[in-house]
Order: structure tokens, then sequence, then C-alpha cells
């Protein structure tokens, strides 16, 4: 099955999932029906969960790895993601959680430093946690990012009460 979405390209999420596959609703959706890791970032929705998405200084999109409560793990969505090359999946980035989403473009996960370690509040205010997030790259760039690629908006990470993990 070939990707047909363009960067730009606005799509209902529940045609997007019956097309590709993967999770209606979780924003870490790795898919079996097709060789994909479907991403969903909306701000507005994700700091409640404490998930800070966007772009970061050195120009890798930062993305909040999956799990609510509790120190997040490197299983599920979080493994799928950062196994993406050895499993042969392509990562494909939407703004938006439901109802339209908009393909941003194809990322890769950051072979060099892959995720960092952060420190942020568990759903709904909660006590914090660690949680993983991981340096996503353009795919179409082939290399270090010096800027924003063509089709995706950079957008500014929103003010973060998370600190490093150590």
């Amino acid at each position: 099955m070939s990707w047909e979405l363009h960067p730009g390209d606005q799509i209902i999420r529940k045609e997007l999932h019956n097309r590709y596959g993967g999770g209606r609703q979780s924003g870490m959706s790795p898919s079996r029906q097709s060789p994909n890791v479907l991403l969903f970032t909306d701000a507005a929705s994700g700091e409640q969960h404490g998930y800070y998405d966007g772009w970061g200084s050195d120009g890798v999109f930062e993305y909040s790895g999956e799990g609510q409560q509790g120190d997040q793990q490197m299983t599920a969505g979080n493994k799928a993601l950062l196994e993406h090359r050895h499993d042969g999946r392509s990562v494909r980035l939407f703004s938006g959680t439901g109802g339209m989403v908009v393909y941003e473009g194809e990322f890769e996960v950051d072979s060099g430093q892959p995720f960092v370690e952060r420190r942020a509040h568990s759903s709904g205010g909660g006590p914090d946690r660690r949680v993983f997030v991981f340096r996503l790259r353009p795919a179409s760039l082939g290399g270090p990012l010096t800027g924003a690629s063509e089709g995706v908006t950079p957008v500014p990470i929103a003010h973060q009460n998370v600190e490093t993990w150590n």
C-alpha cells in the first residue's frame, strides 16, 4: 500500500485509519495494516497530559512519548517509534488529534540521540514522572536538520514545567 498524502493535506482521522490502520485515539499509533507509525500532536490537548511537543532550538521536532500516568516505559508505541527503522516503518506526523488532522510529513527518529528523558506532570496535573521526548527529523532532508522542512510549519515549544531527568 503506497502512501498518498503530502505535507499540508487534511484528512479526517477516521478516514486516515480506515486507509492506513492504527489506533483511532492514541497520540502514537503504530499500524498493523501498513508499515507506518502515525503520530498526532496538539498543544491544546497535550499539555494537560504533560506532553510538550514542538520544534527544539537544535532544529529537531520534540515529540512526547506515550503514557499519561507514572514513569513512561519503552514499550508499545514508544518502542515502535524508537525501532521504526529496524521494523521498516515510516513515521508520519499529523497536527491535530481528532476530527480533521493535517499531515506534516515523514520524519525519522534522530539516530545520534533518539530521545531525552525529562520530568513532566502526569495527566490532569498529577505528580511528576519520567517522560521520553523523541527527537524527530524530517526524513526528506537525509541528514542534520538546519531549519524547518518544506511543508512543516515550525512551532515553538510551549512553556514547559519540565526538567531534564537525571
